[in-house]
């Protein structure tokens, strides 16, 4: 054998086998590129759900607020007629004639008649009141007191130190605390 023929084969062989591993790297490259998309799909999918689980969540967590803040709004609306309804109370026992009024605040002090003690009123009430204490309550040494109470209506009674709130505000505000529940059914039952 010649030297080219020897040449020529080394160069034939180096050829076939440089073409096999070009060949090969090709098909390495390829499953690698095949690996790297199906994992990137895999993950792509995997975040589509995570993604779609939160967006899930994050409605629902939204849904629940909202909702929240829906009865937030509907029990203080309720609250709200309810207090218009003991204002409402209020005005309609300032507008009591003068008999009824004066019967109403006898009915009140009847339980302090044996104590004694000074009366304070509003200042529309002032005469309504000396009428009662002169007529119903004369000797029990229940006096009208010279200043007046910022009440709407009723009395405070001071004896010394001690106080009894019988101001309307304070009566209604008592019924209140007592029937809330029972107004809130009255008003608001639902059918």
């Amino acid at each position: 054998m010649s030297i080219e023929s020897i040449t020529e084969r080394i160069t034939r062989e180096a050829e076939a086998y440089g073409a096999d591993q070009k060949a090969r790297a090709e098909a390495a490259k390829q499953t690698t590129l095949d690996d790297a998309r199906r994992k990137a799909e895999e993950i792509k999918a995997d975040r589509k759900k995570d993604a779609e689980r939160d967006c899930q969540v994050l409605k629902d967590r939204r849904a629940s607020v909202a909702d929240l803040e829906s009865r937030k709004m509907k029990l203080a609306a309720k609250q709200e007629v309810i207090e218009e309804s003991f204002e409402k109370a209020v005005e309609k026992l300032q507008a009591l004639d003068d008999n009824e009024y004066q019967k109403f605040v006898s009915g009140l002090l009847e339980e302090f008649r044996d104590g004694g003690g000074e009366i304070l009123v509003n200042e529309k009430d002032r005469d309504r009141m000396a009428s009662v204490l002169s007529s119903g309550f004369a000797g029990t040494g229940l006096v009208l007191a010279d200043e007046s109470a910022d009440i709407k209506g009723g009395f405070i009674l001071r004896r010394g130190n001690i106080s009894y709130n019988a101001s309307l505000e304070k009566l209604l505000d008592n019924v209140k605390a007592e029937a809330t529940s029972e107004i809130a059914k009255l008003l608001f039952e639902e059918a």
